[in-house]
């Protein structure tokens, strides 16, 4: 049913249960991301693994593992066996995210002619990297053992060819006709299919070694290695749609060193945060996964990916929020971002879609249901009612950094569009705010970044009812109108620029008026239908804090009532208060924690004079960050309450990890915290009441860019509340301030 022919009266329960099982909602995956599976990604292909580098069939569906590419599943089965055995993990690393290795070990052997290989005798490394369109390994194998061995190769796998939202579990298969493999000689073999649109699918593994036995489901290769001798099985594997050439081939060692060389240059080009070793790791971590994420798209521009396994693609809220966060460290990902964001920006209505002129996406998608027009995404669906606001407060922020006003004039159609859109469908109702209805047969029926079924609750448990206007959207068009009125005085429209800051100053008087609570102590999470208020406590009134909306007042009472018990975990504030009905620290988006989220929430703090609140959120997410493997913020995590002895908070199965505004997340909220504000058509940088975090007495940060100036700021703790900072421009014009702390709304 779609949003035109919701009856007038309440939701009927039909709709309630369409709601729960929303098509897109990233909570309904059968499939869980297992965070400890290790990622290689690049040039849009996506290989999970386990601690092995397998690929094995009895965890492929439960665990989300596999190679994708174009939403499609390319490789269901990846499995290596010596001598019929199964090897012993020991170690694995994921380097930049375009390489990544596995130890591994033997156990107790057998050979063929009866003679037996004691563990650990073999040392077995898997070399693993992406480029010229495909994932390359090397298999290399070195005898330990004083004695000769004979041992036996053996690689299994399949292709299922699954279109990704059945592998979630969300969609039902469609129908694809499996054709028999192809072994071209000892070296090669393609895995094929026929999609339902007349599509070829395949999978090309190719060798550097002959095998001895190779058939459409293993490969076997038989090795005899001297004591001390040292052999390598270079594998490729190359996923492929239309008509498919053979593989290629070419130096694996030099290409591995390519992406490794590649990942030190990209950390190199990014602002660099030194002086504490965890946080160091931390951010370093960020920026790789950001690296990981980064796809590219239109003739050289790129964009960040949403998240793995599930969302490796463009979406216009997370890939905006993301390239937001991240500015202060790599600037460059708003300016491209924008561009393709601008690209996909919907020119005609299409109801199925969701799409309306000037709307910014929500989602892209390439796989065989998107193709064959089965889900709403298909190819760009437009389910988001803040993606457009967001797509101008980027731009703003990306300006601040940036100073590229070419950018500006380059993009001044898709700004008015945008602009346009706000005003012609943002309200559906008129009543001044920004709203959605949703589309219950399709595609989302809640449209802000609690986009699951079951996110926009009443006090009394109930969901509430279209058309929902949240409170932390009005925010982000307050912003996203002072944002649009620089960019319009920039193209010389100042007329039209004026009156979008007259309207940001009218809706945040009748904002304060319609959505603050004096029982709740924060503003309301939503108006729905009939302007009823949601009277829920949820981290949303955190980000109107972000946004600038609120009042100074509201704003210290909300940073209060965040921080109490039932909203701030230890591990971060929750989406949901625990008092609330429908509270659960399990669920997706009723009680869980987002990084991203409270990284929006502290520079809200922040812009309040809310410091000691943002210190202990930025604690919470160091914290978390340090526990967890590799140092990666998930997409999110339970809100259970910390334990005194807990090193990290529990794990939530199918969260994404990586996940672009959660890697984004520690870069922000460490920018925020010192207090960093810029302006580069200005050439200068202004230094706001800086703040370290706990136990942290003396932070650098080096290479920061604010426009072609780069500058290195050092800060050190003087006191308890007071942080001095000393500053050396490297390079290009640039004047840097020292600010006194701020305690009231600045536009």
């Amino acid at each position: 049913m779609s949003s035109s022919e919701t009856p007038s009266g309440d939701l009927t329960e039909l709709q309630h249960r369409n709601r729960e099982r929303s098509l897109t909602s990233h909570h309904a995956s059968r499939a869980r991301h297992d965070t400890e599976s290790v990622v290689l990604a690049g040039s849009g292909m996506i290989l999970l693994s386990d601690a092995r580098g397998d690929i094995p069939r009895e965890h492929a569906d439960s665990r989300g593992l596999g190679l994708f590419c174009h939403d499609t599943r390319f490789l269901s089965l990846y499995e290596l066996t010596l001598n019929g055995a199964r090897l012993v993990p020991l170690s694995s690393h994921e380097g930049s995210g375009a390489w990544t290795f596995h130890v591994l070990g033997n156990p107790p052997l057998t050979s063929a002619s009866g003679s037996c290989v004691a563990a650990h005798t073999i040392s077995i490394r898997r070399d693993r990297m992406v480029g010229d369109g495909a994932v390359h390994e090397i298999i290399a194998l070195t005898n330990f053992g004083a004695t000769a061995v004979h041992l036996s190769l053996e690689l299994a796998f399949a292709s299922d060819f699954t279109d990704i939202f059945v592998v979630r579990g969300i969609a039902e298969p469609p129908a694809h006709t499996g054709l028999p493999a192809e072994v071209a000689d000892e070296h090669r073999v393609r895995l094929r299919s026929l999609a339902r649109d007349g599509t070829q699918q395949a999978t090309l593994l190719s060798f550097s070694l002959p095998a001895a036995w190779l058939t459409g489901k293993a490969a076997r290769f038989d090795l005899d290695l001297d004591s001390g001798e040292r052999r390598e099985l270079a594998v490729e594997i190359a996923p492929r749609l239309g008509p498919a050439a053979t593989g290629g081939g070419g130096d694996l060692h030099a290409l591995l060193h390519k992406c490794m060389r590649e990942g030190r240059e990209w950390l190199d080009s990014c602002a660099e945060a030194r002086g504490d070793a965890v946080l160091e790791r931390i951010i370093r971590r960020s920026l790789l996964d950001l690296k990981l994420l980064r796809t590219p798209l239109l003739g050289g521009h790129h964009y960040i990916a949403g998240g793995i396994p599930w969302f490796a693609t463009l979406f216009g809220r997370d890939s905006a929020l993301s390239a937001l966060e991240v500015c202060g460290f790599r600037a460059a990902i708003a300016g491209d971002t924008a561009r393709v964001l601008g690209h996909f920006q919907a020119d005609r209505c299409d109801l199925y879609r969701d799409a309306e002129p000037g709307k910014i996406a929500h989602e892209l998608r390439q796989g065989t249901l998107a193709r064959l027009g089965e889900i709403p995404q298909s190819l760009t669906y437009y389910g988001t009612v803040d993606a457009t606001p967001l797509f101008l407060i980027l731009l703003g922020e990306y300006l601040s950094w940036s100073g590229d006003v070419g950018l500006v004039h380059e993009l001044h159609r898709n700004i008015d569009a945008a602009l346009e859109w706000i005003d012609r469908f943002g309200d559906s109702d008129g009543d001044g705010y920004l709203d959605y209805r949703g589309a219950y047969g399709t595609g989302l029926v809640n449209q802000g970044w609690k986009d699951s079924g079951a996110a926009i609750v009443n006090a009394d448990g109930s969901l509430a009812t279209p058309p929902i206007a949240l409170c932390e959207v009005q925010g982000y068009l307050y912003r996203a109108w002072l944002a649009g009125a620089r960019l319009l005085t920039l193209t010389g429209d100042e007329q039209r620029a004026r009156s979008l800051a007259d309207r940001a100053e009218t809706l945040r008087e009748r904002f304060e008026r319609d959505f603050w609570s004096d029982r709740l102590g924060c503003y309301v999470l939503a108006l729905q239908r009939g302007g009823r208020p949601a009277e829920v406590v949820t981290s949303n009134a955190g980000q109107v804090l972000w946004s600038g909306i609120a009042s100074p007042e509201h704003a210290r009472a909300v940073a209060r009532r965040l921080m109490q018990d039932d909203m701030f975990s230890g591990w971060g504030i929750r989406t949901l208060s625990s008092r609330e009905r429908r509270y659960n620290p399990l669920s997706y988006q009723l009680g869980s924690v987002w990084p991203h989220d409270n990284a929006l929430i502290l520079a809200g703090f922040r812009r309040y004079g809310c410091d000691t609140e943002a210190q202990r959120v930025f604690g919470a997410l160091h914290d978390a960050a340090a526990g967890l493997r590799a140092h990666r913020l998930p997409e999110l995590y339970a809100g259970l309450e910390r334990g005194p002895d807990e090193s990290h908070p529990v794990r939530y199965p199918v969260a994404c990890s990586p996940q672009a505004w959660a890697a984004a997340a520690m870069p922000y909220a460490l920018v925020s915290l010192l207090g960093l504000e810029p302006d580069a058509l200005e050439h200068r940088l202004r230094i706001v009441d800086p703040k370290l975090p706990a136990r942290i007495d003396r932070l650098s940060l080096r290479r920061l860019h604010v426009g072609d100036a780069v500058v290195d700021l050092n800060f050190l703790r003087s006191s308890e509340d007071n942080v001095g900072v000393s500053w050396i421009v490297r390079q290009g014009p640039l004047v840097v301030e020292s600010a006194p702390g701020r305690t009231q709304r600045v536009r």
